[in-house]
């Protein structure tokens, strides 16, 4: 069974309103005001009908959906309406996450209640920032506390335009690829060395685009943030650690999604340096990625297939790990 848990379907009003050119779901092109990549998306990223016909070509089983591009809590409420409509028409196809500000105070934890216990959301799709605020930040404690009374997990995509990377602006595209990156791996090391998950053992995280390559520099981090208690941990924090044990510990709680990087099986062969096959699940960032090119999941799958791993984890990573964390039956 294959599983895409890195899926996003908009809302009408987000997309132009009209058809995409020349089959083109998603396009992208150079914004002059802000000197980098931006995207347009077209009406087909609104309609099921569309993704189903796509992931049959794909040989896609099941899509978690989420949405990316949408600011508000209201915007965000009628994206959880609309959502849950799809999924109750396609209970076999589709997962819903619910989509809301985390750090937006009782209204937002009120919308996550109705979405899940009202809706049938299965988990929570949020970002790296949220009003300024890291995922480490106290400002998320609140969150964090209704996920854990709720027992859904968190979602956690990267952040379109995240802040402070302006060094990475040019006339070539660098701050499209690897801003979003750059900041994914920063906030999985806020999660593990913040006190997050320690705070909240129970949360299961699925950070997407593999962490943003964070296993590149797992063995930077256990260098200079030593054992927990010893003189190097105590050096490697300006104040006291929030931390009482290794940090990989925790880092080996999270899970990963694959998407992001359209097509090719070296990224994955990176991450499995450091990441076990029992914490990869499969993703497409459709419709960013892939675009209305099927034949490229297929070509994906196959490289994942052919690299020569234990037995079953090939089926982990497509989809059992995706089943565990959703708990399909």
């Amino acid at each position: 069974m294959l599983i895409d848990f890195e899926n996003h379907i908009f809302l009408e009003e987000q997309l132009q309103p009209i058809r995409s050119p020349a089959g083109s779901i998603c396009e992208r092109y150079w914004n002059e005001k802000a000197n980098r990549v931006a995207l347009r998306l077209y009406k087909e990223a609104s309609d099921p009908e569309y993704f189903l016909k796509w992931m049959d070509e794909a040989g896609i089983d099941m899509a978690v959906l989420t949405v990316n591009l949408i600011n508000g809590l209201e915007p965000m409420k009628r994206w959880n309406d609309f959502c849950a409509t799809v999924v109750k028409k396609y209970p076999k196809r589709f997962v819903g996450f619910a989509v809301i500000p985390p750090a937006g105070g009782k209204a937002a934890l009120d919308e996550l209640d109705r979405a899940v216990n009202g809706l049938g959301m299965r988990g929570v799709h949020i970002w790296t920032h949220d009003g300024g605020y890291n995922l480490d930040s106290p400002e998320m404690y609140p969150f964090y506390e209704k996920v854990s009374k709720l027992k859904i997990p968190v979602d956690v995509h990267v952040t379109l335009e995240p802040p402070g990377m302006g060094f990475l602006d040019s006339d070539y595209g660098m701050y499209f690829t690897l801003a979003r990156e750059y900041d994914m791996s920063a906030s999985v090391l806020r999660l593990c060395l913040g006190g997050v998950l320690e705070s909240y053992p129970d949360i299961t995280f699925i950070m997407n685009h593999f962490g943003g390559g964070v296993s590149s520099i797992i063995e930077r981090v256990d260098w200079y943030s030593g054992r927990a208690g010893s003189s190097a941990m105590e050096t490697f924090y300006k104040n006291r650690p929030r931390i009482t044990r290794p940090w990989r510990e925790y880092f080996d709680k999270l899970y990963f999604n694959i998407a992001g990087r359209e097509v090719g099986v070296n990224a994955v062969q990176c991450a499995l340096t450091n990441i076990s096959t029992k914490r990869l699940v499969f993703g497409t960032d459709w419709p960013f990625n892939f675009d209305y090119r099927p034949e490229n999941v297929k070509k994906l799958v196959a490289e994942i297939k052919n690299l020569g791993l234990p037995a079953g984890a090939v089926e982990d990573i497509c989809g059992e790990n995706a089943k565990r964390i959703l708990k399909l039956a």
